[in-house]
């Protein structure tokens, strides 16, 4: 039985991860803080190994893993440069040099990324053709310098690297963007800016859990980088009304633009002067569903044999009759 080791595995990427190599026929070991909330794994069958690669010299990984997928990092458009160089760039570090040390039979070495690191508010965006620089966000800046810094160790000491770059992930489990959407719809407050009219890239989970299992079977994938979205991609409009409408607020007023703008820099001002204040807009936010937002992901297409689902329909009825359960189970 072949094995994988997941990173940040009871999150929303890494839990649907742990699903997929499992119904795969993979080994799971599923990597956790002692801290974590374990919701999303309480059925799954993964082997857990409780530890924080801060200080990773103190984890007893497993060491004879064919799969490492690091999936682990600080999910936020709002935090600092440190905290992001902490959380994404030194963490990866420190994990790949663990990987290259011990894993005797590692075959692959996956990190999973952001198509941020392309840019944004372009059509057709890929590393040929990148979109607007989305450096100015921590976040997206520490992904593509960990990025580069991974394919320098792919190319001077051969780690198996190939690294994943979804759009923008929503579904079952995605506490960090979609359960905060649905309860503002719930309170009716209004989440539709301007005409809602430009498309962006979508990626349901179980799209990108295919493609990062074609990634570990295909021998051509070592050393590259894949982008991954939806094929059919829905407008923000689309996505919002949707959400909005399965609680029973449909939004009937529209954020005009410049008021979104300047409520948007009167959050950015308070977050300096108040520590610890984490503003629910801000200038990333407005930009990225006010411009028009698309990737090619031909590549990924051709080289993996990427086949996503693109029933969208279905796939915010699943986020939905998630959100409706999670609301009825306590946590654990």
């Amino acid at each position: 039985m072949p094995s994988v080791l997941i990173t940040g595995a009871n999150g929303f990427i890494g839990s649907h991860l742990c699903d997929a190599f499992h119904e795969r026929g993979y080994e799971v070991y599923a990597l956790v803080r002692t801290t974590s909330n374990l919701k999303f794994l309480r059925h799954s069958q993964a082997r857990l190994v409780y530890g924080d690669l801060k200080e990773i010299d103190s984890i007893s990984l497993p060491e004879l893993v064919d799969v490492i997928v690091h999936a682990a990092a600080r999910v936020s458009d709002n935090a600092s440069m440190e905290e992001c160089r902490s959380d994404i760039l030194e963490i990866t570090m420190k994990l790949c040099e663990w990987a290259l040390q011990h894993c005797r039979r590692l075959k692959r070495f996956v990190y999973i990324s952001s198509a941020l690191t392309l840019g944004y508010c372009s059509d057709h965006i890929s590393e040929q053709n990148p979109g607007h620089s989305a450096d100015y966000v921590p976040y997206n800046y520490m992904k593509k310098r960990t990025e580069n810094v991974l394919r320098d160790t792919y190319a001077k000491r051969g780690l198996p690297l190939v690294i994943m770059r979804p759009g923008d992930v929503y579904g079952p489990r995605d506490r960090t963007s979609c359960e905060l959407m649905l309860k503002a719809a719930e309170r009716n407050q209004l989440i539709i800016v301007g005409r809602g009219d430009k498309t962006f890239g979508f990626c349901y989970p179980a799209n990108l859990c295919q493609a990062v299992l074609a990634a570990v079977q295909t021998e051509r994938a070592v050393g590259q980088a894949y982008t991954v979205t939806n094929s059919v991609l829905p407008t923000w409009r689309q996505f919002f009304s949707a959400l909005r409408e399965a609680v029973g607020k449909p939004q009937r007023i529209y954020i005009p633009v410049p008021l979104a703008i300047g409520v948007g820099l009167f959050m950015g001002v308070l977050k300096r002067l108040i520590p610890g204040f984490s503003p629910s807009l801000n200038y990333y936010r407005l930009r990225r569903i006010t411009c028009q937002t698309t990737y090619d992901i031909s590549k990924t297409i051709a080289e993996l044999g990427y086949r996503p689902d693109d029933d969208f329909s279905a796939q915010v009825r699943a986020t939905i009759e998630w959100y409706q359960n999670e609301r009825k189970e306590p946590e654990r």
